[in-house]
């Protein structure tokens, strides 16, 4: 069973992709020594699936019995206004990602749509994943032929930048076709996303510093430490810097779909605002967020930092 190659620009129109490539399954493309080093010492205790899976992250045959491909889609969310608009004192910055209805189910419906066409028209055994399941996303969209790593860790496509949710459909189907030419990494001299992380968490080009990155510390860590406003740097939930400054975000194509507009309430907000809010207020404005009603306590406590610093600001203007 094959799936020619030529038939992947045709299947990403009628899916609403903007990248579709396909790469063999095996050999899995990453140092599997290195990988799995970095993911049992460097990794927060939060992140610590990420060891449990490894296993299936390096021999995807564990998840998909008879896997000879994985073919990677990607979907920019950009949108209409990649630039970075002023953020008036009081309020906060929401990671554009988590600003829509959750891409796990907007994107996961075009995923779907795709395994049911490899299934249907190649006959093909099938299984997705829209960054849910133990799969080296970022490795296999390289091998794909449709990007390269940053030195922001991100994945980046030379034509969409780094703003793109990418998927997966693991398949028993082979690929039948030329190897599409990798993109060479394109980051060349520029150091511009090491220069602006807040958190300093890029001292190391292509390799991230989770446990000091605010996307991290904002979305998925447990305690906040000893993080001061300026620390946050205005960002709320999750951190978009090392993209912002990124050329190829500022140089991309920017698709616009209506499912990627920023949601009212969740554009730079007021952090009085969050915080006046009881439970059902907030569960009404983050619904169908990403943001789940688990990160509301987590949300509560960065916005109070950010409160709270920035009374403190006020005093002390107050007493010169």
């Amino acid at each position: 069973m094959t799936l020619p190659r030529d038939a992947l620009a045709a299947l990403a129109a009628e899916c609403d992709f903007d990248g579709l490539g396909i790469a063999p399954a095996f050999p899995v493309p990453v140092d599997s020594a290195a990988f799995s080093d970095r993911v049992t010492t460097a990794c927060p205790e939060e992140l610590a699936y990420l060891a449990r899976s490894l296993d299936r992250r390096l021999d995807p045959a564990r998840v998909l019995p008879g896997i000879r491909s994985v073919v990677v889609g990607y979907v920019s969310y950009a949108g209409a206004l990649p630039e970075v608009l002023p953020l008036p004192e009081g309020h906060a910055r929401i990671s554009r990602f988590a600003g829509f209805t959750d891409y796990h189910k907007t994107v996961g419906a075009r995923f779907e749509r795709l395994a049911s066409i490899l299934t249907d028209r190649f006959k093909g055994r099938t299984r997705w994943y829209v960054d849910t399941g133990p799969v080296l996303e970022k490795a296999y969209a390289v091998a794909a032929g449709l990007g390269f790593i940053g030195k922001n860790s991100l994945f980046i496509s030379p034509r969409h930048g780094s703003f793109v949710f990418l998927g997966v459909v693991l398949t028993d189907l082979e690929a039948d076709g030329p190897m599409p030419m990798r993109s060479p990494s394109g980051c060349g001299a520029c150091h511009a996303c090491q220069d602006a992380c807040p958190g300093g968490a890029l001292h190391m080009p292509y390799i991230l510093d989770v446990p000091r990155c605010l996307a991290h510390l904002t979305v998925t860590a447990r305690e906040l430490g000893n993080l001061s406003a300026q620390d946050l740097a205005g960002n709320l939930y999750g951190c978009d810097v090392c993209q912002d400054v990124c050329a190829f975000n500022r140089n991309a194509e920017h698709p616009v779909r209506p499912e990627f507009a920023p949601r009212p309430g969740l554009d730079r907000p007021r952090i009085d605002d969050i915080l006046a809010m009881d439970d059902a207020a907030l569960d009404d404005l983050l619904a169908t967020t990403p943001i789940r009603p688990r990160n509301r306590a987590h949300l509560r406590s960065v916005a109070r930092i950010m409160q709270e610093n920035g009374r403190h600001e006020n005093s002390s203007k107050d007493d010169e």
